[in-house]
């Protein structure tokens, strides 16, 4: 046997030694227990991502409450200090100082009497601070105690003062410069008596005037802490729902609105959004199956439906969380909701958002979410809603009927709810002028509408003619709302900062209203008026709620 034999066989039995080391069945066994370590691995790292995941949430939550919390520490603290102010208003109207002001008053004079040593400030540095100082002691009420009661001031002169009129010439005036009425002058001093000062004459005019006024401020409210977007009054009861920019809806009891002494506060505030609030609405009991309720919307596009408690029924000081009554909540549209309004016949509710849609739903009395009836809008060649309405309205003679203004067309829209189409287009300019849009639109007598728009101009809209029959300039600045009074004789006129009252008889302005403090160059939000008395509020950009009163 030669060698090449020898190490050939020896090759052949260490490559049958390997073979018999590494066979099919141990390969697949070790590539199972490398997958068993693999997913062992993955279920420890998705444990722990969990646990993790648990533990931010948790601390998320907890952050979230912090925040809530320091936000409505805030919003109380804002609550307090309208109060405090409030208060010291009413003292210092009334002319008296708290006991707690005196007393203190006291002992710092006391401990200032007890110190010998101390630094005066020059009067040159001291002068800036007198206006500061006299701010502080206005609103703490005591400018009573610091302020010296003022001495009528006499003055010795030997000219009359007269005045001349249209009969008289200056050789009478001299004439008579020498003589002096008896019965004016005082038989001590010689100085002339007058029976009633000249403030106390200008005080008598000024009431003259106002009582001649057909429109005069009852009261205002001021609990809102941002600008007042909408209101509603209930025409069953005295109660006023408001909704505002500080996601919150208050509900008011004016039944004593008439007495300007008493503020009246809201009895019950609902906080479930938590976006601003541009629209409300409600419904009353005559509706068939439906008790008094509120639909509120806003900038989540959500619509929420609410049951609230009468006045009795609740206590504006304890516990309200048994009150807040959400209905139910349903995501109506996709973008902010600006504008609703309820049909008492038919039972429908229209929603108008900026997502250029305005839809059609029933109202129900169920917890299940409503479904969409109709949607309408302006839609362009290819069947898209390409522009965002500004104002919806129904209509009085049709209750089938709604009225809707666009922000780019300078169209009156009439849309029929049964069949959820367009019946009519009035145009009132002859080209598309988005300056010229319509902000409201209020029904006027039996067949007429009248809109409010941004070029400064009033529309009144005949339905029947189907055309534009009258309009009234208000001036430069846009009108956002416009309202009138049960009889149909006066039209209340929001532009700018104040109130035109309009004669529809006598075609022309007889008053002028003051409005609301301005804020981001907004001051009257809207003006709502009540179905069965001649009282109307206005909404301001201030947070406050004015209430007039017509005859």
């Amino acid at each position: 046997m030669s060698l090449e034999s020898v190490s050939i066989s020896t090759l052949i039995q260490k490559n049958a030694q390997q073979n018999t080391q590494y066979n099919w069945v141990g390969v697949l066994e070790f590539l199972h227990e490398q997958h068993k370590q693999v997913q062992y691995k993955d279920c420890e790292w998705a444990l722990e991502k969990s646990q993790m995941q648990q533990k931010i949430n948790e601390l998320e939550g907890v952050v979230k409450g912090q925040e809530r919390v320091i936000t409505d520490l805030g919003k109380r603290c804002k609550m307090l200090e309208v109060a405090l102010r409030q208060e010291r208003l009413k003292y210092q109207q009334n002319g008296q100082v708290p006991d707690y002001l005196n007393q203190l008053l006291k002992e710092n004079i006391e401990n200032q009497s007890q110190i010998q040593n101390y630094q005066t400030i020059p009067k040159r540095k001291a002068k800036p601070y007198r206006p500061l100082l006299q701010k502080i002691i206005q609103e703490v009420g005591l400018q009573s105690i610091f302020s010296p009661p003022s001495s009528p001031k006499i003055e010795h002169s030997n000219r009359p003062s007269v005045m001349l009129t249209p009969n008289q010439n200056v050789t009478s005036i001299v004439q008579n410069s020498g003589r002096q009425s008896p019965t004016n002058m005082n038989s001590t001093s010689g100085f002339p008596t007058h029976s009633r000062s000249k403030s106390q004459n200008i005080n008598e005019e000024q009431t003259q005037m106002v009582s001649k006024d057909p429109v005069q401020l009852q009261n205002t409210l001021r609990h809102h802490l941002d600008g007042v977007r909408d209101a509603y009054f209930f025409n069953n009861m005295t109660i006023l729902a408001t909704v505002s920019e500080d996601c919150q809806l208050k509900l008011w009891d004016y039944q004593n609105y008439q007495q300007q002494q008493n503020q009246i506060e809201p009895y019950l505030t609902l906080r479930d959004h938590t976006g601003p609030l541009f629209a409300i609405a409600g419904i009353e009991q005559r509706l068939k199956g439906i008790q008094n309720a509120i639909f509120s919307a806003g900038a989540e596009g959500a619509i929420k439906m609410w049951y609230f408690p009468l006045p009795d029924e609740c206590d504006q000081l304890g516990q309200t969380e048994e009150f807040q009554q959400c209905r139910m909540t349903w995501q109506a549209h996709q973008d902010a909701i600006w504008q609703l309004k309820v049909n008492s016949q038919q039972n429908l509710l229209l929603s108008s958002a900026a997502d250029s849609l305005i839809k059609l739903w029933p109202i129900q009395d169920s917890q299940t979410e409503p479904k969409q009836l109709y949607q309408f809008g302006q839609k362009n060649q290819y069947g898209h809603f390409v522009d965002s309405p500004t104002a919806i309205a129904w209509l009085q003679h049709n209750p089938n009927l709604f009225a809707s203004g666009f922000m780019n067309s300078s169209i009156l829209s009439i849309f029929d709810t049964e069949n959820g189409r367009s019946v009519q287009n009035i145009k009132y300019l002859q080209e598309n002028n988005s300056q010229a849009q319509i902000n409201q639109l209020t029904q006027f007598q039996q067949s007429c509408l009248i809109s409010s728009h941004d070029d400064g101009k009033l529309r009144i809209f005949d339905l029947q003619q189907s055309k534009l029959i009258s309009q009234i300039i208000c001036g430069n600045e846009p009108i956002t709302s416009a309202i009138t009074n049960l009889n149909n004789t006066i039209i209340y006129i929001a532009t700018g900062n104040v109130i035109k009252v309009w004669d529809t008889r006598r075609q022309q302005f007889i008053q002028e209203l003051q409005g609301h403090q301005s804020k981001y160059d907004e001051n009257i939000h809207n003006l709502v008026h009540h179905g069965s008395y001649n009282l109307f509020a206005s909404l301001g950009a201030d947070g406050q709620i004015k209430l007039f009163s017509s005859k």
